[in-house]
């Protein structure tokens, strides 16, 4: 019976130093362009992939922040340019060590979102501006993905992750 409660207990101190997080993934809780909430247009996919769940490296965080972003785009719709407000607001996670959010950081995040929707062959945007959140250094029930959220395209998952490695 002792050794019973031994193996418990130690799989019960394995579990709850253990942070698991969707490591790399970005995902829209909003997208607005104008009034209209376009987030059931944006994918498929209600989580993030399963590929980028992992256990964070020992004393390591799952950091997670939230990016609100606007911008106005502009595409062309029958020869003819349409421009929109548009407005989203995304939920970023990483394994790593836990930090503090700056005005360098997020101006790091800001250049990496910047260049990305810039990258977009079928839209142009102008007036891009992003507000960073503070970063939640979780360690506790990290996942952030869930019903009812989208995955952001890899493009921005990519550049952000990149620019989380900067930190």
């Amino acid at each position: 019976m002792k050794m019973i409660s031994a193996v418990i207990i130690l799989a019960l101190v394995g579990v709850s130093t253990a942070v698991e997080c969707y490591s790399g993934c970005s995902i829209f809780t909003t997208f607005k362009m104008g009034d209209e909430d376009m987030l059931v247009t944006l994918s498929n996919e209600t989580q993030c992939d399963a590929s980028t769940k992992k256990t964070c490296a020992s004393g390591e965080a799952c950091n997670t922040l939230t990016l609100t972003m606007s911008a106005k785009m502009t595409v062309e719709v029958e020869g003819t340019n349409v421009t929109s407000d548009v407005d989203a607001t995304a939920v970023y996670s990483e394994c790593g060590a836990a930090y503090e959010m700056t005005d360098a950081i997020c101006a790091e995040f800001s250049a990496g979102y910047e260049e990305a929707i810039n990258a977009d062959d079928e839209a142009s945007f102008t007036d891009f501006e992003l507000e960073c959140g503070s970063n939640d250094a979780c360690t506790e029930d990290c996942l952030i993905s869930g019903a009812g959220r989208n995955v952001i395209p890899a493009t921005f998952v990519l550049i952000a992750a990149l620019i989380a490695r900067l930190v």
